[in-house]
């Protein structure tokens, strides 16, 4: 009766945590843990820490404002455990969201860390793979020299008509010269510079007045006699970029 007076229905139903029988094992291991000895065993259990503390027992409802008063009594009492409860939650709030900025941080250092390594692998492999074509087009190019110091054709003698003879002066070395068939190619102007070690790979070849810039993949079908009039011609090398 006293239990379910107005009173404690209206202070204590609302908030009433956890209730149990004593017909259940459940209430069996909390009757021997409070150590209660009648019932309804009314109990306020405060946590301190990792400890749990009964801050109040009432065993016996004599009258309802007096079992009221002691119920307030003893959460009035519990204020210093439940304000140690409240700085810790609220310490751990914090400890929680400084560990949650402090793994953020991280995260993003990792990823950024992670964005640079793929960045300098994308980077690494773009430069090995520039190395490497550069590398094979040196080797195909030197097959290409090799190829035409046994190919070219042989020069024309000092008695031969329709020939020029021709200078190209290199940058650096003495000039080369060499006699051509008016009707030669004018590519055999390069072919020929090329079996000179001294040559670059890649160059230009200028002549004429005013002078004119030749390369070799510009020239078409055009012979020596096309691109040279008199009977000598001194031809300038300057060498160009590779990638031109």
């Amino acid at each position: 009766e006293v239990l379910c007076g107005d009173a404690l229905q209206s202070t204590v139903a609302g908030n009433l945590l956890w209730s149990t029988s004593r017909d259940t094992q459940e209430g069996i291991d909390a009757t021997r843990l409070l150590n209660a000895r009648s019932f309804p065993c009314f109990c306020i259990i405060v946590h301190h820490g990792s400890q749990q503390t009964v801050q109040l027992k009432l065993e016996r409802y004599t009258d309802a404002d007096e079992c009221l008063a002691e119920i307030i009594y003893g959460v009035q009492h519990a204020d210093q455990t439940l304000q140690y409860n409240r700085e810790r939650r609220t310490m751990s709030d914090s400890r929680g969201r400084l560990l949650q900025e402090q793994n953020a941080a991280y995260l993003d250092s990792v990823r950024a860390d992670q964005e640079k390594a793929e960045q300098r692998l994308r980077e690494e492999n773009e430069r090995r793979k520039i190395e490497e074509e550069q590398q094979r087009k040196l080797q195909e190019f030197a097959v290409f020299r090799d190829r035409l110091k046994q190919t070219l054709p042989s020069e024309p003698s000092s008695t031969e008509n329709e020939t020029i003879q021709v200078s190209i002066r290199l940058p650096a070395d003495d000039p080369i010269r060499r006699r051509f068939r008016r009707n030669d190619s004018a590519k055999l102007l390069f072919e020929f510079a090329w079996t000179n070690s001294n040559v670059p790979n890649q160059f230009e070849l200028l002549w004429g007045y005013p002078r004119k810039r030749y390369q070799y993949d510009q020239i078409g079908d055009e012979t020596i006699g096309d691109v040279m009039n008199g009977t000598t011609e001194t031809c300038y090398l300057e060498q160009i970029d590779e990638d031109k």
